[in-house]
């Protein structure tokens, strides 16, 4: 288990990929965070929750990282690395299981390098727009923790994805359509449920407050099930898969 947990790290940090995908995150999160903050008027962002909405768009390092969970698995069947991966390796729950750990090491990396940019250079711009930071100590905690932790979750749930989508281009494009488009229409037609979705989780857990989403321990628990829940699907999926 350690040395194929030290295989799939290497992998990942050691891939174009997976830099174009953070200097992707470091570029979006850079220009939302100084455009949003510098111009956004004073009235919309002198609140508490306005700033940590403002704030809170480090959330977008889950993309990032369930897509590098994604080619965790999905690169090993486009280029057919995945036989001799299984030869070394012929326990696909080991193996599996050290997927998902490198998933949840890469989205903790992507979730403090996300939520570190749009945080620090926000409450720099703020104070030298002399707006006072209200948000206290409390909230501060949960939006960082929140943030960070959601992300190495989405490293997780990429990897689970991938496993049940190994085909590349269709993993990817499920998420970005789940991401972006389903969920947001299912919260704006039925919030109800729209709520125990994983994206509305996470906003959940760093302490948004808006209207029909669960609280932050609801948050929480719901996007750990997420998780667990496609992960274990995924081990099925993959135990039962055959390799040509």
């Amino acid at each position: 288990m350690n040395h194929q947990l030290k295989a799939e790290v290497l992998k990942i940090r050691s891939t174009r990929t997976t830099m174009g995908l953070l200097l992707g995150l470091i570029a979006l999160a850079l220009l939302f965070t100084i455009l949003t903050c510098t111009l956004s008027p004073t009235s919309q962002v002198i609140t508490e929750q306005d700033q940590v909405g403002l704030l809170s768009f480090g959330s977008i390092a889950g993309v990032f990282a369930a897509l590098a969970g994604i080619m965790l698995v999905t690169s090993e069947y486009r280029f057919g690395t995945i036989r001799p991966t299984f030869l070394f390796n012929p326990s696909r729950r080991r193996l599996f299981g050290s997927k998902i750990a490198a998933g949840a090491l890469a989205g903790l990396v992507f979730g403090i390098i996300g939520e570190g940019l749009v945080f620090g250079i926000g409450i720099i711009i703020l104070k030298a727009r002399g707006i006072p930071i209200t948000m206290s100590a409390g909230n501060i905690t949960v939006l960082i923790a929140g943030a960070i932790v959601g992300t190495a979750l989405w490293g997780i749930l990429g990897v689970g994805l991938g496993a049940v989508v190994p085909n590349q281009v269709g993993a990817v494009i499920s998420l970005l359509a789940w991401g972006f488009v389903v969920e947001n229409l299912v919260f704006g037609f039925l919030p109800s449920i729209g709520r125990f979705l994983p994206v509305h989780a996470q906003d959940s857990m760093m302490g948004l407050t808006t209207q029909h989403l669960l609280p932050g321990d609801g948050g929480v628990a719901v996007l750990v099930v997420w998780t667990v829940a496609l992960a274990s699907i995924g081990l099925t999926m993959l135990k039962g898969r055959d390799v040509n």
